[in-house]
């Protein structure tokens, strides 16, 4: 009975949020801005909370308030120069002036994961929102082809290691990762981005130079999410990061593939991919 009712709550979750998601992604501006903007709102909750076992205080609403400063910049345009130095500087002195008056044990932890939270989650999540509004000259095409593609690599690596894995990847890590569910994952992301151009769905402003570097991306640094995301559950000594999503985890679970993912095809087509 419990394992079905596990797979009732995560059938529930597909058909309510994946049809979400995509009219969301589909609408952009400031509709997907706020979608992103909850979960990181949520995914920042949820790692405070689970560091909490280690002794941390983390001021998460602190967090929620630089997150939500951080949604508006990247929806509104990101700074550069003297006012991001300015940004930060004020950020990282306000998080340390709060925590010299809180009189909370283990500061310098409160302090590191109060500040790690917002830069893992907020600023490399948040890069989604920027994305899509560059990606109105694809028609929302290239986000969607990121959400798709770490997910086929999700999807890929799971069954082909469940079916042939059975070298393990990085045990003390992830034990259930195998070296044949990581090579399968990369050629599902591959895969998925050889059919979105070839089919013309990514439009004609890519070359193939870019599609084998949206591919590595995809297939190989959210996997790299996946990692770091259970190297840091294994380190907090926890399953899943939380509820939300009943029978899937957290906010943190599910995303974890684009934090890395999102900000690296960012960066990529600020540096070369003319507008």
């Amino acid at each position: 009975m419990p394992m079905k009712s596990d797979i009732a709550k995560r059938i529930v979750v597909i058909i309510l949020g994946v049809p979400g998601i995509i009219l969301l992604l589909w609408k952009g501006g400031i509709w997907f801005a706020a979608l992103i903007t909850l979960a990181m709102l949520l995914a920042l909750r949820e790692f405070y909370l689970i560091s909490a076992k280690k002794g941390a205080s983390p001021l998460l609403w602190v967090g929620w308030v630089v997150t939500l400063l951080v949604a508006w910049m990247y929806y509104g345009g990101v700074p550069s120069g003297n006012s991001l130095i300015f940004y930060n500087i004020f950020i990282v002195g306000f998080i340390l002036t709060i925590e010299l008056f809180r009189n909370k044990p283990n500061p310098t932890r409160n302090i590191s994961i109060t500040i790690f939270g917002i830069v893992y989650i907020s600023l490399f999540l948040g890069s989604l929102i920027a994305l899509r509004n560059w990606d109105d000259m694809t028609g929302f095409h290239l986000t969607w082809g990121v959400f798709i593609s770490v997910w086929i690599c999700d999807t890929t690596a799971y069954l082909a290691g469940k079916k042939w894995g059975k070298k393990k990847m990085m045990e003390r890590v992830s034990p259930n990762k195998t070296v044949v569910g990581c090579v399968a994952g990369m050629f599902g992301a591959a895969i998925t981005y050889v059919i979105m151009y070839t089919s013309g769905f990514l439009g004609n402003l890519f070359d193939w130079g870019d599609i084998i570097v949206f591919a590595v991306i995809s297939g190989i640094f959210g996997q790299m999410g996946d990692f770091v995301q259970s190297l840091i559950k294994r380190d907090m000594e926890v399953k899943d990061s939380g509820k939300f999503l009943l029978g899937h985890g957290g906010v943190f679970d599910r995303f974890d593939s684009l934090f890395f993912a999102a900000p690296l095809t960012y960066i990529y087509l600020q540096l070369f991919v003319p507008y």
